[in-house]
């Protein structure tokens, strides 16, 4: 289950709550016989989700052309496509107005990979040049694009930061020996195998558990678990000691996330050890135990003095909140 999903679903559901009718054309992924119900939300009469009918790019393709010209042409004043795919922007019409959600800058990002920036360059320009405004998911994606693109940028442009559930904000239920947990995704480059070279510093009885799968090479001591499904996470949760936020010190970790994982573990109150990087402390502040990205040591007293420390009161920003946002945003686009 990719972030990217749960964000795009649960930020529709939310609109169409807030009385939005919402139309979602999907590309279609793993999970496929009720999206809903896997992220356990409820049916709304005013979300309508279209799933490609296959997972095939040539025939997924013609079939969001096609989804998206009969949307275009029953669309009414007050309609507008809101984006996170560049590749689909062009589809709809000038009439149709256009919000884009930008999770980073393109062209940043193929320079730092040290590719070829040209192609991709020239989509991001005629996607922010098609946009009636511009989102962001933190204030380091807006700078990037900003610096980059400068005045060619809509002149509407608003970071939105992500949300989580309200069922995160649990009571906790430590387990009798300390485990420290960390929820999501075991991609490379945020930041583990620091995590891993720590260990050997943690103190003595202190169990890591990771909840979503691991990378290869992860230590035999390291607890694992599968990804499972989201009404079953908060109890998992309840019992961890302390939380972690591993990040490598990059441009991703430096300027263009905005961790899913970071609302979870604010909402919970539960000590969160957490890369000392400006995405992090744009969102948490001084709430977490900062460690220097890539230093073990570092990452290992971190580790002791949240495990020292008390739970700290919760930090909820709920999925609502977030539609909240961005239906101001679209207020002023069709005003």
């Amino acid at each position: 289950m990719r972030a990217q999903d749960v964000q795009v679903i649960h930020t529709a559901h939310a609109l169409a709550r807030l009385g939005h009718r919402v139309t979602v054309l999907a590309d279609r992924g793993p999970v496929e016989a009720d999206p809903l119900a896997t992220w356990g939300l409820e049916p709304i009469e005013t979300l309508d989700l279209r799933v490609a009918p296959t997972r095939w790019r040539p025939a997924a393709g013609w079939w969001f052309r096609l989804a998206a010209a009969r949307w275009a042409d029953a669309s009414g004043r007050d309609r507008i496509v809101y984006a996170r795919e560049m590749k689909y922007v062009q589809l709809f019409p000038p009439p149709v107005r256009v919000v884009f959600e930008a999770h980073d800058c393109a062209q940043m990002v193929a320079l730092d990979r040290r590719e070829q920036a040209g192609p991709v360059e020239a989509l991001e320009r005629a996607t922010l040049a098609r946009a009636a405004a511009l989102v962001s998911n933190c204030g380091g994606t807006m700078a990037a694009l900003e610096e980059t693109y400068g005045t060619a940028l809509p002149a509407r442009r608003r970071v939105i930061h992500n949300a989580t559930r309200p069922d995160r904000q649990l009571a906790r239920d430590p387990s009798p020996t300390p485990i420290v947990g960390y929820t999501g995704s075991p991609r490379a480059y945020k930041g583990l195998q620091h995590v891993f070279d720590s260990l050997p510093r943690w103190p003595s009885g202190v169990e890591l558990e990771m909840v979503g799968g691991a990378p290869a090479g992860v230590p035999p001591a390291v607890r694992v678990r599968p990804t499972v499904p989201t009404g079953e996470l908060p109890a998992i949760i309840a019992r961890y000691h302390a939380l972690l936020l591993p990040l490598d010190d990059n441009l991703f970790g430096r300027r263009l996330t905005s961790p899913l994982k970071l609302w979870d573990y604010l909402a919970t109150g539960i000590p969160m050890v957490a890369a000392d990087l400006p995405t992090v402390r744009e969102i948490a502040g001084d709430r977490p135990f900062y460690y220097q990205p890539g230093n073990a040591d570092s990452l290992a007293e971190a580790l002791r003095r949240a495990l020292a420390a008390g739970a700290s009161p919760p930090l909820l920003r709920t999925w609502d909140d977030r539609a909240r946002d961005i239906d101001a945003l679209l207020r002023e686009v069709v005003a």
